[in-house]
């Protein structure tokens, strides 16, 4: 099968024949029609984190992706969920134990048998891929193959995050949250999904093409990072921040923003080396704030992004298109911040 192979971090993809993979007792074989680019790929291309570039090395994972949609080609012995044919999505979570405690409790993202697509099993940046039935995504045939792809991690994060107000921060819709990030692949589905769920949503970024990207996806503010304090504290702060930028700074950003007994939802991952976050256990303490963590979804809240996006609440904002030999261009223009929205590859 053909692939877009890592030969070196951060180097060129290289678009290979290699070996296909077979669906293993409990797994589902999909052919991948599109994958999106996640800015999660980026890192995973110049080997940004230690401890997923040491799983890749050690396992000789060398296809990234992890937001592919396509049909099922076959099964493994055990599968009843999926047939041939059946319209399926890949996506980061490949696969849990789902007896543990962790799993048991509903946070079956940390469990510690998890299996991760793009890092412990190849990914979808290649015709064919694997993932177990128990993570494998039923996609509606009412969502076009390159508005769902990137769903499958950008969409399901976003949401996941947005709902966690709720679930552990007892935020109800009504109030104030801020979204740093908010142009980006994962802050342009959260906007969307926090206004279709009913917060007031102030989406923050950097320049202003950005912005009014914000301002059109219906952010009651759409600010620069810049001006954004002065604003949001201005009507009294926001009731909790959802972080989705990569940098360090978008952290400072949220902390100052957010008001006393609120929340933050972590979401984006900087680099180790910019350092731990820019609070002391006085300031948490003595603010009352509540720091949670959010990373990707599973597989009943795919089900309920799906609905949003079908009731026209929720869409894919796609800026690039491209096939397996862009992948590389795509990957450093991401790395850039040259555009706002999602990508996609045709495989």
């Amino acid at each position: 099968m053909r692939a877009a192979i890592v030969t070196r971090w951060g180097a060129p993809l290289a678009v290979q024949d290699i070996d296909a993979p077979r669906p293993g007792p409990g797994e589902v074989l999909a052919r991948i029609r599109v994958s999106g680019v996640c800015h999660s790929d980026v890192h995973q291309w110049k080997g940004d984190w230690p401890v997923e570039r040491a799983l890749m090395e050690s396992l000789g994972i060398r296809v990234l992706g992890h937001e592919g949609v396509g049909t099922v080609e076959a099964v493994g012995p055990g599968v009843t969920r999926f047939t041939p044919g059946d319209r399926v999505g890949v996506p980061w979570m490949n696969s849990w134990c789902g007896g543990c405690e962790v799993c048991l409790t509903g946070y079956a993202q940390w469990c510690p048998k998890a299996q991760t697509t793009s890092v412990t099993v190849n990914g979808t940046f290649a015709e064919l891929a694997t993932v177990s039935e128990r993570a494998a995504v039923s996609v509606p045939a009412s969502i076009p193959e390159e508005a769902a792809a990137p769903l499958m991690c950008a969409g399901v994060t976003a949401y996941g995050a947005v709902r966690r107000l709720v679930t552990e921060l007892r935020i109800p819709p009504g109030k104030i949250v801020a979204i740093v990030g908010a142009a980006g692949g994962l802050g342009h589905y959260a906007v969307q999904i926090a206004h279709a769920l009913g917060y007031r949503v102030a989406g923050i970024d950097v320049g202003e093409e950005r912005v009014r990207f914000i301002r059109e996806l219906g952010a009651e503010w759409a600010l620069d990072a810049k001006e954004a304090n002065e604003t949001i504290q201005g009507v009294g702060g926001a009731d909790a921040s959802i972080v989705f930028t990569p940098k360090l700074s978008g952290y400072e950003v949220a902390l100052r923003l957010t008001r006393l007994v609120g929340g933050v939802v972590a979401v984006g991952i900087p680099d180790p080396k910019e350092g731990p976050l820019p609070i002391t256990p006085s300031a948490l303490i003595s603010r009352g704030t509540r720091i949670v963590p959010a990373n990707v979804g599973v597989t009943h809240e795919f089900d309920e992004l799906f609905r949003l996006y079908e009731k026209g609440r929720v869409k894919t904002h796609l800026a690039r298109r491209g096939g397996l030999s862009d992948l590389s261009e795509i990957l450093q223009d991401m790395a850039d911040a040259r555009y706002v929205g999602r990508a996609v590859v045709t495989i």
